[in-house]
């Protein structure tokens, strides 16, 4: 795990008002009115060119690296942002890549040209005719264009025809690819791993031809979950060489909101409610709507009632994710369908039992809103507005059967659906949510995908729920805990290439079919590392004298001690393995990185152990350790262990410390790249 240098490639001062970034962040304005956020945007822009290639120079040296931005935290911005400051610093052809899902991809497209009103941005396939030749002579312009490919194809191959003739090659050339963990990677690594071939996906192909096809360019990958791009093998040419983090604007809500110990948003249902939910397939399934799902709903009445009364002119979303299947889809809509029209005839008769029933489960909705939101409007007035609207709310089936729009067109709006509602899709004023998609093999970036809570929604945080089984919960506590030490590591390496992730059991890192899985070792909770054996030359003897004199407070007087982390990683880089015998879980520079993770989330403390006159002959497996005393259990497994065992001079070489890490206790592993 290797944090390697990414010095910026040219020292000359970036353009950041130039008339293209200037027009952008205008138009910008009209959706971003707070003047800091908009300056942010500007300055991440101004971050990437700075690592990107110079446009101006013809520097042919590779280039590529990452927007790691958050959920729905407005990577598009930076995007368009970082187009306009491209062009006004002499990049004369910009492709965007997005998404294949035609309502994503119009609105990226939609989006860049209302933000880029000084260039000339083509669609997908708008470059067969004369005009894109005629604009090949007239740079600027961009292309967004999705990860289709059909239209990569015609897309490489207009290019290579028009070109010839007239120096495309030659246009200094940004790349952008936006969702980059999505398509865009080699999906037959894994498949093919164990029959040496060659075999590329062909998204990746396609991309990597456009990459190869502009003398100059700079490849930069945008995604909020960059799992799979960090666990490529070091130098891969899709693992970036720069990360620049993208940071959301005042409003945002996100993990902490939801899976912070102190939250009140979260609300636990049984999981095996969820699989009754799933009964589309059962020959006979039944109609009942199972308690926590009926709760969800009851929440949603009142809190986006109660929003309708303070703000007439909104309207509210509901999203239930729990399967990709269609038949599934369906069932759960006409079940919503029956309680909604239940609903409405209970409110229509409050004389009778079924009202006072539904009365006191709404009243207890409404009690638990106001524990976040206190200024709601009075019951009465609520129940009214619940009477008055339910009888028109919008129930939509959304997924790749459906034509209907994500978009909230009623008070009541409720969307049902799968993987349709997963990656890129904003949905306005979503303020409940129910989510039950539970896979026997989860990984963090695709569950983090799901996450559409997340978003700017800081305006009705007060009444916004999330229903979700005690499983699925924990899943994301670990990936917003993974989230914020990536981010954090990043942070305290901005220009470095960050070449490992922090993931949790029992969660995967990625998809394993776009890894190497020969190139990725794990640290495990509780587990072991030391080096199979130490460096025992006259060459080591300063390093040994050195750490003698940094030990020497520890005369074993105490079963152990306590320290911090970043101790514990200045004694470890004074400790060298035996390259013959090999490395691959034990390298100073990949422990370090592991354990600042671990401060990260676990807290700076540490623990060491210090032994002196020990005697150790034999290699040992990297992950194997040497006591057989119980020595391991006098020692806290709260936090990071530090063993450092000073062995004598002996037929096997010079007195030598040997260093023995034992992680914390805890449901997390940390997987890297070997170097």
């Amino acid at each position: 795990m290797q944090l390697r240098t990414a010095a910026p490639i040219r020292n000359r001062e970036i353009i950041r008002d130039g008339l293209h970034t200037t027009e952008a962040l205008s138009a910008l304005a009209n959706e971003i009115s707070d003047p800091a956020s908009l300056h942010v945007i500007a300055e991440r822009a101004a971050s990437i060119l700075e690592y990107a290639i110079d446009p101006v120079s013809g520097d042919e040296r590779p280039s590529y690296g990452l927007l790691y931005g958050l959920i729905q935290s407005g990577k598009t911005s930076v995007i368009a942002i970082t187009t306009a400051m491209a062009v006004d610093n002499g990049f004369k052809c910009i492709i965007i890549l997005t998404s294949d899902l035609n309502p994503l991809y119009t609105q990226t497209l939609r989006r860049i040209r209302s933000q880029l009103r000084g260039l000339k941005v083509f669609g997908k396939s708008e470059w067969d005719g004369p005009a894109f030749e005629r604009q090949l002579r007239t740079s600027p312009f961009v292309v967004v264009c999705s990860k289709n490919s059909d239209h990569l194809s015609s897309l490489i191959e207009a290019f290579r025809k028009i070109g010839a003739a007239n120096g495309a090659r030659g246009l200094p050339a940004l790349i952008i690819d936006d969702e980059a963990d999505q398509a865009s990677l080699n999906t037959h690594t894994q498949k093919n791993a164990a029959k040496s071939t060659n075999e590329i996906s062909t998204i990746n192909k396609l991309i990597s031809d456009f990459r190869a096809f502009f003398r100059t360019n700079t490849y930069l990958q945008v995604t909020a979950t960059p799992q799979a791009l960090f666990l490529q093998t070091p130098d891969h040419p899709y693992r970036p060489s720069f990360t620049v983090l993208s940071t959301p604007g005042p409003g945002y809500v996100g993990g902490e909101a939801f899976f912070e110990d102190d939250s009140k948003l979260l609300v636990p249902v049984d999981i095996d409610e969820v699989d009754e939910l799933k009964s589309g397939h059962q020959p006979r399934p039944t109609h009942r709507l199972p308690a926590g799902i009926r709760e969800a709903l009851l929440t949603f009445f009142v809190a986006a009632g109660a929003k309708n009364i303070q703000f007439p002119q909104e309207n509210f979303s509901f999203l239930c994710h729990i399967s990709h299947t269609k038949i599934d889809h369906r069932h759960i809509v006409e079940l919503f369908e029956r309680f909604r029209e239940d609903m409405v005839n209970t409110l229509a008769e409050p004389a009778k039992p079924p009202y006072t029933k539904l009365r006191s489960d709404l009243t207890a909705a409404y009690h638990n809103l106001t524990e976040t939101e206190p200024g709601l409007p009075p019951f009465e007035a609520v129940m009214q507005k619940i009477s008055f609207l339910l009888p028109a709310a919008s129930i939509k089936e959304i997924n790749s059967n459906s034509h209907e729009e994500i978009v909230p067109d009623h008070p009541y709006s409720i969307f049902v659906g799968g993987n349709k509602l997963g990656r890129g899709v904003t949905i306005p004023n979503l303020i409940t949510s129910y989510y039950g998609r539970n896979p026997k093999r989860p990984n963090s970036d695709t569950v983090l995908q799901h996450a559409r809570m997340y978003g700017y929604r800081q305006k009705h945080i007060g009444v916004t729920r999330l229903f979700l089984p005690d499983k699925l919960a924990e899943h994301f506590r670990i990936i917003h805990q993974m989230e914020k030490a990536l981010r954090a590591l990043i942070e305290r390496h901005p220009q470095g290439e960050f070449e490992g992730i922090c993931l949790s059991s029992p969660l995967q890192a990625t998809r394993r079919n776009v890894l190497d899985p020969n190139a990725i070792g794990v640290y495990v909770a509780g587990g072991w590392v030391n080096p199979r054996y130490p460096l025992r030359t006259p060459a080591t003897m300063e390093a040994t004298q050195w750490l003698d004199a940094k030990l020497l407070r520890y005369d074993g007087s105490r079963l152990y001690y306590v320290t911090d982390v970043p101790s514990v990683i200045e004694l470890i880089q004074k400790c060298e393995a035996d390259p013959t015998l090999g490395t691959e879980l034990w390298s100073a520079r990949t422990i370090g990185a592991a354990l600042e993770k671990m401060e990260v989330l676990k807290g700076n403390k540490a623990y060491i152990r210090v032994s002196r006159d020990r005697e150790l002959e034999a290699s040992r497996r990297e992950t194997q350790g040497f006591y057989s005393g119980g020595e391991d259990t006098e020692v806290p497994t709260d936090a990071v262990t530090l063993f450092m065992y000073r062995l004598k001079k002996s037929a096997k070489g010079e007195a030598v410390w040997l260093p023995q890490v034992r992680f914390p206790t805890g449901n997390y592993a940390i997987a890297f790249s070997f170097e």
